[in-house]
């Protein structure tokens, strides 16, 4: 059982999530960045987090890749 557990703190993030936690420090999403490392390092944000402050987190920056996503798709 102590392996199993130990195994699973060694999880590290990928180039990507840490370019992504990055992203959103230098944005100056703080918060954002704190739910991202929670969630790549399989914590579950709620956990630490009040669920509504998560929701809103969710909310605003699925909105925002969304938005980009579709600007970069107009192709302007």
């Amino acid at each position: 059982m102590f392996l199993i557990c130990h195994a699973e703190l060694q999880k590290k993030m990928n180039q990507k999530q840490v370019e992504e936690v990055l992203k959103a420090i230098i944005a100056g999403k703080y918060s954002w960045a704190c739910v991202l490392m929670l969630r790549y390092n399989g914590y579950e944000p709620v956990d630490y987090i009040p669920y509504r402050t998560y929701i809103r987190l969710l909310k605003e920056n699925y909105q925002l890749e969304r938005q980009k996503s579709n600007y970069a798709g107009t192709g302007t």
